[in-house]
This record gives structure tokens, C-alpha cells and sequence, in this order.
């Protein structure tokens, strides 16, 4: 809509302010992205030694298809005592976020996970 239009309905006293934003700005509604099938990792832990680093990347070298880690996920929401932490709210993030990529650097490991 013209927003002269909406300026003057608004100088009339026809709509308000909110319905004008509405008006000129409509809320879009986005579509989920593509459905995510495996999860690969890489983790490495600088402090363990070589070991332990090859252990893990053996452990972690296929692929993790979709279904298992939101079984982990799910697993693991019974052990988080942190109720700031929804596990809920992960497991559908998850599902929907094809292509991403997420780096996680602390001081004990660092954590790659890739959502193909």
C-alpha cells in the first residue's frame, strides 16, 4: 500500500499507528529450510595426547545419520540440570538447518559439527 495513503488514514484518525506498521510492513512468513539427514563431527582435545584425538576421530569418521542424534539429544536432556537449556527447542533446530556449520572452542576441546 502507498504509504501517502496510509499517512493520511492515520491524520484522519482511521487506523492506528500499529495497523499502519502492519500495513506497510506485512509479516512474512518464512519457510522451514531443507530437512537435515546426518550430522558429521570432528572433535579434538589439544591436552590428551595423539591417542585419544585418533580415537575420536575414528569414533566420529561416518557420518551420523539425523535420527540418532536427536535420540542423543533426547538422552541426554534428562541429564541437563540447567533449565535455560530447552532440548526441545534444539531437537527442532536441528531438524530444519541443513548446510550449517558450527564451531564450538573452549579451553578443554574443540568441537566441529557439520549438518549435511
Amino acid at each position: 500500500m502507498n504509504y501517502k495513503k496510509v499517512l493520511n488514514k492515520i491524520e484522519n484518525g482511521e487506523i492506528t499507528s500499529q495497523d499502519a506498521l502492519n500495513q506497510l510492513y506485512p509479516v512474512k512468513v518464512s519457510k522451514p529450510g531443507k530437512r537435515a539427514t546426518y550430522i558429521k563431527m570432528n572433535v579434538n582435545v589439544p591436552e590428551e595426547g595423539k591417542g585419544v584425538n585418533t580415537f575420536l576421530k575414528i569414533l566420529f569418521m561416518i557420518p551420523i545419520p539425523m535420527i540418532f542424534a536427536r535420540m542423543g539429544l533426547r538422552f541426554a536432556g534428562r541429564f541437563i540440570k540447567d533449565d535455560s537449556v530447552d532440548m526441545s527447542e534444539i531437537r527442532k533446530l536441528l531438524k530444519y538447518s541443513k548446510n550449517t556449520t558450527i564451531n564450538v572452542d573452549s579451553k578443554d576441546a574443540q568441537v566441529k559439527i557439520k549438518i549435511i
